[in-house]
Parts: structure tokens; C-alpha cells; sequence
């Protein structure tokens, strides 16, 4: 995340609705990745508060804005939608009667902002062309677990054709703790899931021709397997100790499909991660020369750093994992394949 701050010189979050210092109101704009602070009028405009003697920039506000959902996003001039880019692939939400979902419902959000956010950063998704991703849509749903006025016995986040399906109850720190446990895993987060699941609709958007299969194949394996035998074997399997050479994480190891999106959310977390060091100091990298073997190595450094600082807190380490070389190379060849996706389509 990048360093943002007020017309009045404070510094502000990503994620507010106004300046606490000045009081002004704040909305982020996704075609230009800048938090503009200004004043909201009508409800649904934003006046824009501009640097130098320029008027001020009129722009419309994310019809969530006033919603629990709370989005401070702002729509793309000439957008006729209601709701910014993030908030209307929403398909299906929390039911909004259980007392816990208004505040589920909203750290989905914030978290799928999030996403986009880095999406947009790295040209994967264009701002002002969001006719391009329609057929990405997410489906928030519970089961009897989360809700026990529900039938359905278990939810799976997953994804199907541009369909993404979160489980509701990711978004309860007390799930997620207890998942983790169950799971035996050394990371678990919400972002962690919408950045793992949009893995799995690129992978189709990426490798949409025999020679760009096979260039996956070579490095992460033969994804045309049977899924759901490889997924069985895999919770089947007791010892798990041989994935560590060759993968990122233990479930990464169950299916050619899971290892790509595995890899492809550290991708995210270590893009994000590092945009927030850089933005703060704390890293030298600079992402307008991206070279990958530069900016691996600067992230082997950040993250060593900040597990160390967590530890001198007598906190669990944020990044406990450790990168072998196989493992870069997928994360290399992810790399490649998104600066040569990008180069296509612009």
C-alpha cells in the first residue's frame, strides 16, 4: 500500500472516509490510485480538494459509501453504475438479518478493495475499463456453522468461471483462528483467500492456448489430473514433510491448480508488502525498474526484518515461510507471465 496524505498535510489511511485532522472528507480513486481529500455534498458527490490554483474535481461516490459496507471509493468519470468497480462484482452477501454478517459483509470488502487495489497496480485489471473483468463476480456465503438458521452444512471458498465463493466466516478472526489450528497452517488471513481464488480466474485468463499450457505444465506440473482425487490423496496423505523443497505451502502440493494459486498469493502479499516498505522507507526497491532477481532478493530482506520485528514483540512471525529454489522459480515465471499478459493487452 502507498503513503497517502490529506490536502492539509496529515497523513491518512487507504481505507477512510475523512482526514482526522482537518476533518475533510477522503475518497480513493482507482483510475489514478490517489486518495483525494475534499468535501462530499449531496451524498453521492465529491468535490475534490486540488493542489495549485486548479478548480476542484467533481467525482461521483460509491453508492456504499453510507452502507455498513462503508466503501470510500469513488466511480470512473462517465461510470453509470451506482457502485464503484470492487463493490459491484458482489453477487450474493451475508444475510443481512444474522447480528454478525453487517460486519462480515464489511471486512469482505474492505479486503476485496484491497485486492483490486493491487490489481489495478500491476495492469491486471483496467480502471477504467471495467467492462473488460464482467465476468468476475463473488458470491459471500454461510453455512449452518456461521448461521445457524441455515440448512447448508459447509461452505468452500472456491472458484468456477469467474465465480469466486468466500466463506462468510473467514471474516471472524475466531474462524480463522480456529481453521488455522484445524488446518495446521502457519498463515491464514482473509485477503490470503480472495488473493488465492483470483489466482485461479487468471490462471484462465492467462493460459488460454496449448503453448501457454504447456509453459505451465513445465513448471508447475500436469493440471489435468483428477482433481478431486488429488485433493482426497492429499488429506489422506499423513506425512507431508516432501513439499517443502518444492512448494510454497503443504496444500499447495495437492494439485498442480492449487500450487499455481498458492504461489501466485505470495505473489500478491510480496507485491503489497513491498510497495508499503518502499512507500515508508524501509525498502530501496524501485518498482518503476521492476527486474525480478532485484526485487526477490529485496523482499527476502523486508520480510526478514519483519519477522523480526514481530518476534521482538513476542508476536508470531507475519511471513513464516521459507522461499526454496524451486519455489522461486514459480514465482520468477509468474512474473514473466504477467508482465508478457500485460504487454498484450495495452
Amino acid at each position: 500500500m502507498r503513503r497517502f496524505y490529506c490536502h492539509c498535510g496529515h497523513e491518512i489511511n487507504f481505507h477512510e472516509h475523512f482526514c482526522k485532522a482537518c476533518g475533510r472528507d477522503l475518497a480513493y480513486d482507482p483510475k489514478i490510485g490517489t486518495l483525494w481529500s475534499g468535501e462530499l455534498r449531496d451524498s453521492n458527490q465529491f468535490f475534490a480538494h486540488s493542489q495549485g490554483h486548479q478548480k476542484n474535481l467533481l467525482f461521483q461516490t460509491c453508492s456504499h459509501r453510507h452502507h455498513d459496507v462503508g466503501c470510500n471509493w469513488l466511480l470512473i468519470q462517465g461510470d453509470d453504475n451506482c457502485q464503484c468497480i470492487a463493490c459491484r462484482t458482489t453477487r450474493v452477501i451475508p444475510d443481512q438479518t444474522h447480528e454478525k454478517n453487517a460486519n462480515r459483509w464489511f471486512r469482505l470488502e474492505r479486503s476485496k478493495r484491497q485486492l483490486f487495489q493491487t490489481l489495478i497496480d500491476l495492469q491486471l485489471i483496467k480502471a477504467n475499463r471495467p467492462v473488460e473483468f464482467s465476468d468476475l463476480q463473488f458470491d459471500f456465503l454461510e453455512d449452518k456453522r456461521s448461521n445457524p438458521n441455515l440448512d447448508l452444512d459447509h461452505v468452500l471458498s472456491g472458484h468456477c468461471d469467474g465465480l469466486i465463493t468466500i466463506n462468510a466466516a473467514e471474516a471472524d478472526e475466531s474462524f480463522l483462528h480456529t481453521m488455522k489450528e484445524q488446518m495446521q497452517e502457519l498463515y491464514r488471513s482473509l485477503l490470503g483467500h480472495f488473493r488465492h481464488e483470483i489466482g485461479h480466474y487468471f490462471w484462465l485468463k492467462f493460459f488460454n492456448s496449448e503453448e501457454k499450457i504447456q509453459q505451465f505444465r513445465e513448471v508447475f506440473g500436469d493440471e489435468r489430473q483428477d482433481y478431486a482425487q488429488a485433493l482426497q490423496g492429499y488429506y489422506d496423505a499423513n506425512n507431508q514433510s516432501h513439499w517443502r523443497s518444492r512448494y510454497i505451502t503443504p496444500y499447495a502440493s495437492s494439485h498442480p491448480h492449487e500450487d499455481w494459486a498458492e504461489t501466485w498469493a505470495h505473489y500478491l502479499h510480496i507485491v503489497d508488502t513491498l510497495q508499503t516498505a518502499q512507500s515508508f522507507g524501509l525498502s530501496i526497491y524501485e518498482p518503476q525498474a521492476h527486474n525480478f532477481d532485484h526485487w526477490f532478493n529485496e523482499w527476502r530482506r523486508v520480510s526478514q526484518v519483519m519477522n523480526a520485528l514481530n518476534r521482538s514483540m513476542g508476536l508470531a512471525e507475519p511471513y513464516p515461510f521459507r522461499v526454496s529454489e524451486m519455489v522461486e522459480g514459480k514465482l520468477r515465471f509468474i512474473d514473466e507471465t504477467i508482465a508478457r499478459h500485460t504487454k498484450e493487452h495495452n
